[in-house]
C-alpha cells in the first residue's frame, strides 16, 4: 500500500507535471540509494511525491530528497528539510551532490536561467540528470495569443518595481522569462550539459482545435524555414536537430508545459 499524501500541501504548478518529473527521476533504477534535489520546492508537493515513492520501495525520504527555496518558511513536507536559498546565488549544496536536481515551474521566475543551468551542473554528479520544467510558449494557444496581444499565455505584463522591493518577480504570477524550448535547452547545453530531450505533461483541447486548422500551414512553413536555416546557417543546425524538429511538432504544438531532460557527461570534457 503506498503511502498516504497530505492533501493540504499545494502543489504551485499542475499535479501532472510533478508526475512527469517524478517518472524521468525515478525510471533508471528506482530511488534507493540515489540523491534527488528539489530547487523551488514551494510548500514541498513534489518532495511529497519522492518521499512517498522511496517510502514505497523501503527508502528513508529524508536519505533520498533534499529540497530548497527561496522562502523555506512556506514548505510543510516533514520528511526531508528545505533550505534557503538565493535567486540569484549559489545553490547550498557542494560540488557533485546529486544523481538528479528537478526545478518544476521555477525558471521561467529568475532573471538568469543560464546561473541556474549552472548551478544545477555544478551540483549534479557525473551522468546525474537535470529536469526542469516551464510553461510551454509555443504551444498554438500561446502562438496565437502572441500574435493577437503580443503576450505568450502565462506571461502578461508586469508590475514597475516599487523603490527596491522587486515586485516584477514576487507579484501576481511572477512570470518575468519566456523560454521557448529551443533557448531552454541552450542554456542547458552551453552549462555542459548532453542529450537534451523534451517530455511534456498534458495536452490542450483547445490548442489541438488549433492544430487541427493550422497543421498543414505550419508544416509547410517550417518545412521551408528549416531548408533555409541548414543553407543559411549549417553550425546552427548541427547538434540541435532533434530539438528544431520539435519546435513544430505536434507534441509541442498542443503541449501545456515544457518538460526538458538533461544530463552532465559522465567524464569531464578535456
Amino acid at each position: 500500500m503506498s503511502p498516504a499524501l497530505d492533501p493540504s500541501i499545494r502543489s504551485y504548478s499542475h499535479p501532472a507535471t510533478s508526475d512527469v518529473v517524478l517518472h524521468l527521476a525515478a525510471r533508471a533504477g528506482g530511488l534507493s540509494g540515489r540523491k534527488i534535489l528539489d530547487v523551488g520546492a514551494g510548500e514541498g508537493y513534489f518532495a511529497q511525491l519522492v518521499g512517498a515513492a522511496a517510502e514505497k520501495e523501503g527508502a528513508v525520504p529524508s536519505e533520498i530528497i533534499t529540497a530548497c527555496d527561496l522562502v523555506p518558511e512556506n514548505f510543510r513536507y516533514r520528511g526531508c528539510e528545505c533550505l534557503r536559498i538565493d535567486a540569484l546565488g549559489r545553490l547550498p549544496f557542494v560540488d557533485q551532490s546529486f544523481d538528479a536536481a528537478c526545478a518544476i515551474e521555477v525558471i521561467e521566475h529568475l532573471e538568469n536561467p543560464a546561473h541556474l543551468a549552472r548551478e544545477l551542473y555544478r551540483v549534479l554528479r557525473p551522468g546525474g540528470r537535470a529536469i526542469v520544467t516551464t510553461p510551454n510558449v509555443l504551444n498554438l494557444n500561446s502562438r496565437v495569443r502572441t500574435l493577437l496581444c503580443g503576450f505568450p499565455v502565462l506571461f502578461d505584463p508586469l508590475p514597475i518595481p516599487a523603490g527596491t522591493k522587486d515586485e516584477a518577480v514576487h507579484g501576481d504570477t511572477g512570470h518575468i522569462m519566456p523560454l521557448p524550448a529551443f533557448h531552454l535547452a541552450h542554456h542547458f547545453l552551453r552549462a555542459g550539459f548532453v542529450e537534451p530531450r523534451l517530455h511534456f505533461d498534458r495536452y490542450k483541447a483547445s490548442a489541438m482545435g488549433w492544430y487541427a486548422l493550422l497543421a498543414i500551414p505550419i508544416a509547410l512553413a517550417s518545412g521551408y524555414w528549416r531548408w533555409r536555416l541548414a543553407r543559411r546557417k549549417p553550425r546552427a543546425v548541427a547538434g540541435n536537430e532533434s530539438i528544431i524538429g520539435a519546435i513544430n511538432g505536434r507534441r509541442l504544438l498542443t503541449a501545456r508545459t515544457i518538460v526538458l531532460e538533461v544530463r552532465r557527461p559522465a567524464t569531464a570534457a578535456p
